[in-house]
């Protein structure tokens, strides 16, 4: 509810008047309201249908506004864009803490639609979405978004810019897509390695690639195509280590 720190998130987006906006997670569209006076067209994409009784009476039915009461986990981006007759949006919100890494696994593969992202989410996950490798706070997430976009960390916000108040404070990132290195299938089989090989932080890569590749021979020639010790753990390898990993084949997407 913190007037700056809403301005603050408007401002990273970027918007035009004729931008579409998906925002995740309205909420009370405290935020909404402010996405909606920069002139673009909002489709706000809320999972409580309590929460979008609440959202339509404290805004009303602008002609600018699309509710869709639905989870951005199960929600295709590419209809809700048809409708508005556009091909890319920005997306913003405030992700629930809870499924703040699942909600980014599931935007990031949509970005060919996206121009940028801006999220306010957990201070500690902003550091996970930054982080390289060998640092306690490098994971799947990290290795994801380092993969698909270039990650700002633009500014804080405590805990008492909420209501309800949480326990821990936020930060805003921003999220620019940059360009594929690889084609969707074998960027859907880069994620599925990722986040094997982060599942267990002490489990040699040469079982992770097993998960993936279909048993410890396919794994084992793997590794070897791509020139890296199975005997490694996951936290210790760079993104371009996993996407040699990934075209050195042998994976189902």
């Amino acid at each position: 509810m913190d007037p700056k720190a809403l301005d603050g998130i408007v401002a990273a987006a970027g918007l035009q008047p004729d931008d579409v906006v998906v925002e995740v997670g309205p909420g009370a569209g405290f935020l909404t309201a402010r996405l909606l006076q920069t002139g673009a067209r909002v489709v706000a994409i809320e999972v409580d249908p309590v929460m979008v009784a609440l959202l339509r009476e404290h805004l009303g039915e602008p002609e600018r506004l699309e509710v869709v009461n639905g989870d951005v986990l199960e929600t295709d981006i590419a209809p809700l864009l048809a409708r508005a007759g556009v091909n890319r949006c920005v997306v913003v919100g405030n992700l629930p803490y809870h499924i703040t890494t699942p909600a980014l696994f599931s935007l990031l593969p949509e970005r060919r639609r996206i121009d940028r992202m801006v999220f306010t989410v957990q201070r500690e996950v902003g550091a996970r979405m930054a982080a390289g490798p060998g640092s306690k706070t490098y994971g799947a997430l990290s290795v994801a978004i380092a993969y698909a976009a270039q990650c700002e960390r633009l500014f804080g916000v405590g805990a008492g810019s909420f209501v309800p108040r949480p326990k821990v404070d936020s930060v805003v990132v921003r999220l620019t897509p940059v360009p594929a290195r690889l084609d969707p299938a074998a960027e859907a089989r880069l994620f599925s390695l990722v986040r094997a090989s982060f599942g267990q932080r002490r489990k040699m890569l040469s079982n992770a690639v097993a998960e993936v590749a279909g048993g410890k021979e396919e794994a084992r020639a793997m590794l070897e195509r791509a020139g890296i010790d199975g005997r490694r753990r996951g936290e210790t390898l760079t993104l371009d280590e996993f996407i040699s990993l990934v075209q050195a084949g042998g994976m189902n997407p």
